[in-house]
């Protein structure tokens, strides 16, 4: 325990001209010490797109009126945007690297140290109690400055990553609404088909009954039936997985309701293929955050130069003296004022140097998976252009000419077999062929949006701000 210092606790308060200089120079240095903490930010972290601060978003899974009322792409998009926890782990992550960079550029803190004499050292002026001293370390020059790059560069990888996780999230929910048009629109299809099938085993009875045809075709039409029945409960089972895919982009319980989308639309992307990938490789979010991780290491690689360099500490010691002993001495209880100056000695050199070599490998890494990344996209958005334009032709495909055609064939087959001029065989096979065609049409529309989707994560805008056409052949 330090024991009381009686009086001489006074000559701390009461200062002689000497300690005041000296906590002026010290003052001086912490502020300078401060002034260029604060210039060395010389890198500031990307603006993160404007959002609530993480303790306002509400982040609980949610089956409101509000939530389960909402029937476009566009609510659902917004409700996810505000509630997927891929989002908030991305906003949390930049909140955190931006924090950091007032820890990496700030000064070391100061420290105080007191001595107590156990045995008073005897001076002519009087015998020494105590010591008192502060110091501040002052690390070499540029250090803080590349700390405060490191992690300025570090937040800004941070904060498109965030842009990155957005995109994730829109490029899901609309996958996901896009699988469930198809899903709705072949369930209609296959509903349509087995009331046609229906309404043919009827008249195949009828026919069969008056001695028309052959029960044969009878037992065929009950076959067809069974098939579309098969196919129809099958499709049915395909909801749940598509609403659990759905509902956990947008934070909900796996079976929460949804109301299924009536239409899709066909936006045509009038960019060449070139201009395409020249946008994906200039806009992606993912790419520039991989530039701003090279950035980091880099600036790491400068921090692990500097090692090579000392850090100092400069302070200031007050020894508390007694009065002398022997009478009417000169100068008979002063305070000794000390200046303290000391530094480190980096003589480990090996470990400066593996630092440095470790620093430049990391370089090579992260420029290694942005170039990775880069061959990627490329890749990626070459493929998704391709399934656009694929399924663009397959939609005129089904559109102008197909469906027409197999409509036609269909009642022309109708017609000819009520009127017995045809086998049972014509107008199932006509029916059959118009499902498929119906099928193909609908798959084709929603294989169009996910194409296009997918183009849009990749570029990180969307390609489609205003859709020309809203409607879907039906």
């Amino acid at each position: 325990m330090i024991p009381p210092i009686k009086d001489d606790a006074y000559r701390i308060v009461t200062m002689s001209p000497r300690s005041n200089l000296a906590l002026t120079l010290l003052g001086v240095l912490f502020m300078s010490g401060c002034a260029d903490t604060l210039s060395s930010r010389s890198v500031e972290p990307l603006a993160v797109p404007p959002e609530e601060t993480l303790s306002e978003r509400p982040i609980t899974r949610s089956e409101e009126t509000v939530v389960n009322a909402a029937r476009s792409l566009r609510e659902w998009v917004s409700y996810a945007l505000a509630n997927n926890p891929g989002v908030t782990a991305a906003i949390a992550n930049y909140e955190a690297a931006s924090n950091e960079i007032a820890q990496a550029t700030a000064l070391p803190d100061p420290r105080l140290n007191f001595r107590y004499f156990i045995e008073e050292v005897e001076t002519r002026v009087g015998p020494q109690n105590y010591a008192v001293g502060i110091s501040q370390p002052l690390p070499w020059l540029g250090k803080l400055r590349s700390q405060g790059d490191i992690a300025s560069e570090k937040a800004s990888a941070a904060a498109t990553r965030v842009l990155t996780a957005q995109n994730g999230v829109i490029a899901e929910v609309a996958s996901a609404w896009y699988e469930l048009y198809y899903f709705k629109r072949a369930l209609e299809i296959m509903e349509g088909n087995r009331d046609l099938v229906q309404h043919l085993e009827r008249v195949a009875r009828a026919r069969y009954q008056t001695g028309s045809s052959g029960h044969p075709d009878v037992i065929r039409a009950q076959v067809e039936l069974g098939k579309i029945e098969n196919d129809l409960a099958s499709l049915t089972d395909r909801e749940a997985p598509l609403l659990a895919r759905l509902n956990a982009a947008l934070n909900r319980p796996p079976q929460a309701p949804v109301i299924m989308p009536e239409t899709a639309p066909i936006v045509d992307v009038s960019l060449d293929d070139q201009t395409l990938v020249e946008r994906v490789v200039g806009n992606n979010p993912e790419l520039r955050a991989l530039s701003f991780d090279v950035a980091a290491a880099t600036a790491a690689k400068e921090r692990a130069d500097k090692d090579f360099f000392p850090d100092f500490s400069i302070g200031f010691d007050y020894i508390a003296t007694g009065e002398a002993r022997s009478p009417n001495v000169r100068g008979s209880g002063n305070d000794p004022i000390a200046a303290a100056f000391s530094m480190t000695l980096p003589i480990q050199r090996g470990k400066y140097k593996a630092g440095v070599r470790a620093a430049e490998a990391r370089i090579a890494a992260q420029r290694s998976q942005r170039d990775q990344h880069l061959n990627r996209l490329e890749a990626n958005t070459v493929s998704a252009v391709f399934r656009l334009r694929d399924a663009r032709r397959q939609i005129d495909l089904y559109q102008t000419t197909l469906l027409p055609k197999a409509n036609e064939s269909l009642a022309a087959t109708q017609r000819a077999y009520s009127a017995g001029s045809s086998p049972f065989a014509d107008p199932i096979d006509a029916q059959r062929m118009l499902l498929v065609f119906e099928l193909a049409e609908a798959r084709a529309i929603a294989d169009h949006n996910q194409a296009r989707t997918t183009l849009e994560e990749l570029i990180g805008e969307s390609l489609a701000p205003a859709p020309a056409n809203q409607g879907v052949s039906q």
